[in-house]
């Protein structure tokens, strides 16, 4: 965090309510920041750190807020304060990958269930609680490395996503991207599926990959299509397609597996009669083969990952305050702090294509058994003689010493 200058960084951010004399809005920032890093999600995890005088000093805090000035805090801030913070991780996300030339985005949006009745908590799409208000989570991650280019929290009811919703999330995201990046390649799912949405992007000179949704016009299409076997189970055709509110033709790779008569049936429409089956399409402008297509939007699953560590580990998905600027900032925060400890584990423990989960590295670097003892007017914290993370300590600071 300091190698980021990430304490500067906060101090730009506003924050449109009084925060009193005692602490700056750049404290509350930073102490939440930290919280969220350790993993502690609640409130009251988050008031329990100002009893634990090691834990501070550890983190260089003086003091932090108790439970009761958090949730005046969290009540107060508007959604310009969450507004703020995203940019600051744009900036640091654009400054890490300042040399890139190609990048690969991926769009995806989570719902985010509530209790009670949080601010702009609505009703919408929801597969786990049914009838229940909840937000929604438009998120955009950079497919090479797992990083989550922005998030920003939306009422419930814009579960089903408007082309105009689509082009937001995706100009958002791109903001993070450095201006070199000259070639971007789009993945999403059948959500941001629509004619407005990908005749724009044809515009901006984007390679989209993009699921399409089963239809009445795509069931009479598929009878003419011609697959080629790649094994006994799958096989893949194409087809030139024109939606029925829709002037522009454009190419369609269509999957279709071979389903196991004892598995349980697939939730889809029924195709042409065709029970033994199921399908998926892509509609891409790309000029791949088909089976490059299908194997490169297949990739995407990684972002499933990303978002289940996001929620698991660091609280993206908790809902702390009745204001809907308090959970925007903390939705902020939270990609804030794992993008943080991604680049941790990449530039400073050196993994790359395989990682340890956040969880694993808490134990091992954090979460540790030793003594805190006084001598010589200083506070010393000692590990047990030959403790096993003795080798990873030492290699993590000469690699953090050489940033």
């Amino acid at each position: 965090m300091e190698r980021l200058h990430l304490a500067e960084r906060l101090v730009a951010v506003t924050v449109r309510v009084s925060v009193g004399r005692r602490y700056t809005v750049a404290d509350y920032l930073l102490a939440l920041l930290l919280c969220a890093m350790l993993g502690l999600q609640r409130q009251v995890e988050w008031a329990a750190l100002r009893w634990d005088e090691a834990a501070l000093r550890a983190l260089r805090l003086a003091r932090i807020p108790g439970q009761s000035t958090w949730s005046r805090f969290l009540g107060g801030c508007g959604a310009w304060a969450s507004h703020q913070v995203r940019r600051v991780n744009r900036e640091l996300v654009a400054e890490r990958r300042k040399d890139w030339r190609t990048a690969t985005m991926d769009l995806d949006a989570t719902v985010i269930s509530t209790r009670g009745n949080p601010e702009r908590a609505n009703r919408g799409y929801n597969p786990k609680r049914k009838g229940a208000n909840c937000y929604v989570a438009l998120m955009g991650f950079l497919g090479e490395t797992r990083e989550i280019l922005d998030a920003r929290l939306r009422s419930g009811k814009e579960g089903t996503i408007s082309a105009q919703t689509a082009w937001e999330t995706f100009g958002e995201a791109r903001q993070a991207l450095p201006r070199s990046v000259r070639r971007l390649r789009l993945r999403a799912d059948s959500a941001f599926y629509s004619h407005d949405f990908l005749s724009r992007l044809e515009q901006e000179g984007v390679r989209y990959f993009i699921a399409v949704r089963i239809n009445a016009s795509l069931q009479r299409r598929v009878g003419g299509v011609t697959f080629r076997a790649l094994d006994d189970k799958w096989a893949i055709g194409e087809f030139e397609y024109c939606g029925p509110k829709c002037k522009t033709t454009r190419r369609m790779v269509v999957i279709r597996e071979k389903l196991d008569p004892t598995d349980p049936p697939k939730k889809q429409l029924p195709l042409l009669d065709c029970p033994e089956y199921a399908f998926q399409f892509i509609v891409t402008n790309s000029g791949w083969r088909d089976e490059d297509v299908w194997h490169f939007y297949n990739h995407r699953c990684c972002v499933e990952n990303t978002i289940k560590e996001s929620q698991r580990d660091f609280g993206a998905n908790h809902v702390l305050s009745h204001r809907y600027g308090g959970n925007a900032l903390w939705l902020a925060v939270s990609v804030l702090a794992y993008n943080l400890w991604n680049w941790f584990r990449e530039r400073v423990l050196n993994e790359h294509a395989h990682r340890h989960t956040v969880a694993y590295w808490r134990r091992t670097l954090i979460e540790l058994p030793a003594r805190l003892v006084c001598s010589g007017r200083r506070r010393w914290l000692k590990l047990g003689r030959g403790h096993p993370s003795q080798p990873l300590f030492e290699r993590a600071l000469a690699r953090l010493s050489a940033l």
